[in-house]
C-alpha cells in the first residue's frame, strides 16, 4: 500500500525509536533478526511512516495486544472490508487458540458449512461475545452471537480477551470475543469508502454480489466537537458441498477370516447442499466532546441481519441394511472396500431445505464526565432486540422392494471415499434405468420443523475511577451492572410422519399407482450430482436420479399444500398445540436478571524496569426464572392399536404448562500483572476465577415424554420404553481458575515474539445423563418407567496450554524483496481428567442388542484439538498487497453423540490454504482477488463404536473452492 512521511500521525498508530535495552533472552534473537541483513544501517534516520492495508492492520492489532492490561489478541482492519477473510468467524482462526466448526451443527455432523458455524477458544466453547464490550447475542437456543452471521465489513477491529479483569462482563471461561465497530472520531478527518465484489464457488459455480460503503466526519462547532459516521454492508454469497457417508456399523464375527471379527457397514448414503447466504448489515453512530474534553457522548446502533437458505439431496439408507459380499477387504478394525447387497428396506432420496433468518439490533448511549482532573464517571446503556425464525423442511421417498432382491451398495473408504449404488441384480433394467423409473419411487415420509424465537436485553452500567495521588497505586475504579435478559423460544420436534408404506396401507408412487389409504401423489424431479465428491459421478449411474420435486419444500406453504392429499398430521394438526405449531412443552421462556457490581485497583510503577497491574473483585448474582411444562405425547393411531391400556392411557396427550425458578451467587477475583524487562519486553502474569453460563436451550422446562417404539418381527410397532429428553432448569454455571503467562518482544512497530503459557482448573461441566424415572401421568394416574434424559452438572478437570506467536516484515532485506513479511503461530492443548459427558446407557432407535449399553468413558473434551497452527506469507509495496494463508488443526471429538446414531464422532485432522492479492491503481483506487479453500482438501470424519476407542468411517465432504473480485475506493 502507501508509505509516505506524514507530520500528524492518526492515534491509533505509535512510534517507538528509543534504543532497545535487551535481556539475556530478547540479546540472543535480536542477534538474528536485527543482523546486517534484516535491518537498515543504525546511521539511516529513523523515518516515521504512516502505511495502510495489512501492515497497517498488523500494528494496529499490534498496539492492542501490547498495551492492554490483561493477555488479549486482536484482529485490525484499517479500511473497510480489510478483515483478511469474508466472515468473522474465518478472521478468528488465524488467532493463537481459537478454532473454527465447519459443520453445521454440534450434534449433527452430517450436514456441512462452508463459513463455519462456531468458535472455539482454548479447546471450550464457553465463550462470551460481545459487541464493543458489551453483551450481545442471537435469539437462539445458545447464550453467544452466531459470529458467521455478523458483516465483517462493519468490524474495526476484534479482541479476544484469554484472561480478565474485574471490570469486564462475566461469562466465558475461555475467554471473550470482543467485536469492535468503527467511531467517527477514529478518522482525522472526512472519510468515504466502499468497496463492491463478485463472489464464485466452484462447485455451486454461481456469481453473486456483494457492497460496503462508510462514510465519517467530524464537525468544529462552538459547543464542542461532533463526529458522524455510518455504514452498510450487503453480501450475497452461494456455495456447496457434497459428501458421502457410512451408515451404521455392526460387529461382524470371522468377518475377515477366522477370529477376525470386523466393523460392517449396513448402508451408505451421499449427499449435495447448496446454501444461498444473504447477509446485511448496517451501522450509525454519534460522537461529541466538549472543547476542554471533560464530557464525552457516544450513541451507537447496530444492525446484522442474516439469512441462510440451503437445499439437499441426499440418497441414502436408513437403519435397515444389507449384507456384505464375499471379496471385501477390511483393516485392523472395520471394512475398507466392499459391496452390501440386497438391501431391500430403508433406501431412498430425501430432498430438504431449511431457511433460517437472524436478526440482531443493538443500541446503546455512553456518557463520560470528568468533575476533575482525578476523577470521572461513565454511564452507559443498551438494549439488544434479537429474532430467529427457522423453517426446516424434507420429503422422503423409497425403492419399492424388489421380490427377493434388493439394491446393492458399493462401498470405497480408501484414497476418494465413494457409495455406489446399483440396481437389484434380479431387475430387467440397467442400473441408469432403474433409477430414472418413476414406477420404482414411492412417497414414504415427510417431517417439518420450525423455529420462532424471540429475546431482548436492557443493560444497565455506572463506573467511576479516581486517579489516587500514589507512586504506586494509580487509580481505584468501581461499577455496578444491572442487566435483565427476555427471551422465548419456540422450537419445534422434528415432526416425522408417514406418507405411504406396505405397513401403512400401501405404497403410493411416483408414477401415480396407489393403493395406500387416502394416500395421493405429489412432484418430483430429476436431480444430477454434476462434479459430485472429487469428481466422482454421486454414486448413481449417470450421477442422475429422481427426488421429491423441490417446489415441495420451497417454503410451508407449498409443503402442505403440495402433501395435503396424504393422510399426514403436520405440526399444527396435533393436539393441544398453542401459537399455531407448538406444544406447550416446545416454548421455552426464560427470564434472567443479572446485577453485578466490582472494585479494581490499578497500580504501577515507572522507571527502567517499569511494572504495571491491576487486581479486583467482582460480585455477580444471577436470578432465572424457566416458564415450560410437561406433555404426555399421544401415540399415533398404529403404535395405539397395538399397545395396552395402561400405555395409551399414560401417552394420553395431556400437557400442562408451569414455571421454576433459580438462583446463583458468586465473587470472582482477578491479578493481573505487566512487567517490563527492557524497553520493548514484557512480561505478563494473570489469574483470574470466571463463570459461563449453561446455553439457554439446556435450561429449558420442556418435559416432553414419548414412546419408544420399533417394529417387531411380524412388522408390527412394539413400545420397548418411554423417553422424556428435556433441559434443566437448575444446572449451573461452569467454574473455571485461570493462569496465565508470557513473553513478549516488540522489536518494531509490526513486528512481535511471544510465548505464553496457561493453566484452567474447571470444574461443573455440561454433560448429559439419562436416569430410569417412574413418571406418573396427572390425568389419568397411568405409570411407566421413563429414561429422562437431560443435562446435568458432573466432574472437573484441568487444562494446560502452550501458545506461540511471531510476526515480521522483513524491511531490511534488498530492493523488491523488502516487502515480504511471516506470520507464524502455533497453539498445544492437554486436557487432564475430563469427565465422561456421555452417560446415556441406551442409544435410542438402535435395533443392535449389541449398542444398547456404550457408556463411552475416557473421552476427550468436545471441540478441543491437541495440535493447531497458522502459517501466513505476507508481501507489501506501494502497488501490491498480498497473502497466502495456511491454517491446520488436529483431529478432534465432533460431537459426543451423533444426532440419529447415539455415537461419538470424531473429525480428521484438516488444513486450508487462503489468499488474496491487491493492487493500487493509486491511494485512492485499488482492486484484487481473494481466494478460499485453494487446495480443496477433504473434511473426513470418523465414528468410534466401542469403548476401546476403535474408530470407523463416517463422512467425507468436499467444498467451493471460492474466488472473490473485489474494488474498493477510498476518499
Amino acid at each position: 500500500m502507501t508509505n509516505r512521511k506524514t507530520v500528524r500521525r492518526p492515534a491509533n498508530q505509535f512510534s517507538y525509536s528509543r534504543p532497545l535495552r535487551p535481556t539475556l533472552l530478547a540479546a540472543c534473537i535480536s542477534t538474528v533478526l536485527h543482523s546486517p541483513a534484516w535491518s537498515q544501517d543504525e546511521g539511516d534516520a529513523i523515518e516515521e511512516v504512516v502505511v495502510r492495508g495489512t501492515r497497517a492492520s498488523l500494528e494496529s492489532a499490534q498496539q492492542i495486544k501490547r498495551n492492554a492490561d490483561t493477555f488479549v489478541d486482536a484482529i485490525s482492519a484499517t479500511d473497510i472490508t480489510a478483515l483478511p477473510d469474508v466472515s468473522v468467524l474465518e478472521s478468528l482462526q488465524r488467532v493463537p487458540g481459537i478454532t473454527i466448526e465447519r459443520f453445521a451443527a454440534v450434534d449433527d455432523p452430517d450436514h456441512f458449512s462452508t463459513e463455519g458455524s462456531g468458535a472455539t477458544l482454548r479447546g471450550l466453547p464457553q465463550t462470551r461475545s460481545a459487541f464493543n464490550g458489551r453483551d450481545t447475542f442471537s435469539a437462539n437456543s445458545n447464550r453467544g452471537l452466531s459470529f458467521q452471521d455478523v458483516p465483517p465489513e462493519l468490524m474495526g477491529s476484534v479482541k479476544i480477551y484469554k484472561n480478565q479483569t474485574a471490570d469486564m462482563v462475566e461469562g466465558g471461561i475461555s475467554g471473550t470475543i470482543d467485536l469492535n465497530t468503527r467511531k467517527p472520531f477514529d478518522s482525522n478527518a472526512e472519510r468515504f469508502q466502499i468497496s463492491t465484489q463478485a463472489n464464485h464457488g466452484d462447485l455451486a459455480d454461481e456469481f453473486t454480489p456483494s457492497f460496503s460503503g462508510l462514510y465519517s466526519d467530524r464537525f468544529e462547532t462552538s459547543g464542542g466537537e461532533f463526529g458522524v459516521l455510518v455504514s452498510f454492508a450487503d453480501s450475497n454469497l452461494e456455495f456447496q458441498s457434497d459428501g458421502v457417508e457410512f451408515g451404521q456399523h455392526f460387529l461382524i464375527e470371522d468377518a475377515a477370516g477366522p477370529g477376525m471379527d470386523r466393523y460392517v457397514p449396513i448402508n451408505g448414503g451421499i449427499r449435495s447442499t447448496v446454501t444461498e447466504r444473504d447477509r446485511q448489515g448496517a451501522t450509525a453512530s454519534l460522537q461529541y466532546r466538549n472543547d476542554d474534553d471533560t464530557f464525552n457522548a457516544l450513541f451507537e446502533y447496530i444492525r446484522s441481519d442474516s439469512s441462510v437458505n440451503w437445499l439437499e439431496h441426499a440418497f441414502f439408507s436408513d437403519d435397515q441394511g444389507g449384507a456384505i459380499a464375499p471379496g471385501a477387504s477390511y483393516d485392523s478394525v472395520a471394512l475398507t472396500q466392499g459391496t452390501l447387497t440386497n438391501l431391500a428396506n430403508g433406501l431412498g432420496p430425501q430432498t430438504r431445505r431449511q431457511n433460517t433468518d437472524v436478526l440482531v439490533e443493538d443500541f446503546s448511549f455512553k456518557m463520560e464526565f470528568r468533575p476533575t482532573e482525578r476523577l470521572s464517571f461513565t454511564g452507559d446503556i443498551q438494549y439488544v432486540d434479537a429474532t430467529t425464525d427457522a423453517v426446516d423442511l424434507s420429503v422422503f421417498a423409497g425403492l419399492l422392494p424388489q421380490a427377493g432382491s434388493g439394491i446393492n451398495i458399493g462401498l470405497v473408504r480408501d484414497s476418494v471415499p465413494n457409495v455406489n449404488f446399483m440396481a437389484p441384480p434380479g431387475s430387467s433394467q440397467s442400473d441408469q434405468q432403474y433409477f430414472n423409473d418413476p414406477s420404482n419411487y414411492f412417497w414414504r415420509a415427510a417431517m417439518d420443523h420450525l423455529e420462532e424465537s424471540e429475546g431482548d436485553e436492557l443493560a444497565l452500567r455506572f463506573d467511576g475511577d479516581y486517579e489516587l495521588n500514589s507512586s504506586w497505586a494509580r487509580s481505584v475504579e468501581a461499577g455496578v451492572r444491572f442487566a435483565e435478559r427476555d427471551q422465548t423460544t419456540r422450537w419445534s420436534t422434528y415432526n416425522w410422519g408417514n406418507l405411504s408404506e406396505a405397513w401403512n396401507g400401501g405404497f403410493a408412487t411416483f408414477a401415480g399407482d396407489t393403493n395406500s389409504n387416502g394416500a395421493g401423489s405429489g412432484a418430483f424431479e430429476s436431480f444430477t450430482f454434476d462434479d459430485f465428491h472429487g469428481g466422482n459421478a454421486g454414486g448413481i449411474p449417470g450421477g442422475t436420479a429422481l427426488f421429491p420435486d423441490r417446489s415441495l419444500v420451497e417454503n410451508y406453504e407449498a409443503f402442505l399444500t403440495g402433501l395435503s392429499s396424504f393422510n399426514r398430521a403436520a405440526l399444527a394438526d396435533r393436539g393441544g398445540v398453542v401459537d399455531g405449531f407448538y406444544l406447550p412443552a416446545e416454548i421455552n421462556q426464560t427470564s434472567e436478571e443479572n446485577n453485578a457490581a466490582y472494585v479494581k485497583l490499578n497500580f504501577g510503577q515507572d522507571g527502567d524496569n517499569r511494572w504495571e497491574g491491576n487486581v479486583g473483585f467482582r460480585y455477580v448474582k444471577v436470578d432465572t426464572e424457566v416458564a415450560g411444562g410437561v406433555n404426555f405425547q399421544p401415540l399415533n393411531d398404529n403404535t395405539a392399536a397395538f399397545a395396552s391400556a395402561e400405555e395409551i392411557a399414560f401417552g394420553n396427550g395431556f400437557s400442562r404448562t408451569e414455571s421454576v425458578s433459580n438462583d446463583y451467587s458468586t465473587i470472582l477475583p482477578s491479578l493481573n500483572l505487566k512487567y517490563q524487562f527492557a524497553e520493548d519486553v514484557i512480561g505478563r502474569f494473570a489469574y483470574s476465577q470466571a463463570i459461563a453460563f449453561p446455553d439457554l436451550g439446556n435450561l429449558r422446562y420442556n418435559y416432553a415424554i414419548s414412546a419408544q417404539v420399533i417394529t417387531d418381527a411380524d412388522g408390527n410397532p412394539d413400545i420397548i420404553g418411554w423417553n422424556q429428553s428435556s433441559g434443566n432448569p437448575f444446572l449451573e454455571p461452569m467454574e473455571a481458575d485461570n493462569f496465565d503467562a508470557s513473553v513478549e518482544w516488540y522489536f518494531n512497530d509490526s513486528g512481535y515474539l511471544s510465548a505464553g503459557l496457561f493453566y484452567k482448573d474447571i470444574k461443573n461441566f455440561f454433560a448429559t445423563d439419562t436416569v430410569p424415572t417412574e413418571v406418573t401421568n396427572p390425568q389419568t394416574g397411568a405409570t411407566q418407567v421413563v429414561d429422562i434424559n437431560q443435562p446435568i452438572n458432573i466432574g472437573e478437570a484441568s487444562l494446560t496450554g502452550l501458545e506461540l506467536a511471531y510476526q515480521q516484515f522483513f524491511d531490511g532485506l534488498p530492493g523488491v524483496w523488502s516487502g515480504l513479511g511471516l506470520q507464524v503461530n502455533y497453539t498445544y492443548l492437554d486436557a487432564n481428567d475430563v469427565p465422561n459427558q456421555n452417560n446415556r446407557p441406551v442409544q435410542a432407535d438402535s435395533n443392535n442388542p449389541a449398542r444398547t449399553d456404550i457408556p463411552f468413558d475416557n473421552l476427550p473434551l468436545q471441540g478441543l484439538s491437541e495440535h493447531s497452527y497458522n502459517i501466513v506469507g505476507l508481501f507489501q509495496n506501494d502497488k501490491i498487497d498480498a497473502r497466502l494463508a495456511y491454517n491446520w488443526r488436529d483431529d478432534y471429538l465432533l460431537t459426543i453423540r451423533q444426532v440419529n446414531l447415539g455415537l461419538p464422532v470424531f473429525a480428521e485432522d484438516r488444513g486450508q490454504l487462503d489468499g488474496s492479492i491487491f493492487y493500487n491503481f493509486s491511494p485512492t483506487w485499488q482492486i484484487g482477488l481473494q481466494a478460499s479453500n485453494l487446495l480443496k482438501d477433504e473434511q473426513n470424519s470418523y465414528m468410534q463404536v466401542d469403548e476401546a476407542g476403535n474408530q470407523v468411517f463416517r463422512s467425507s465432504f468436499v467444498f467451493d473452492r471460492r474466488i472473490s473480485l473485489i474494488f474498493r475506493a477510498r476518499f
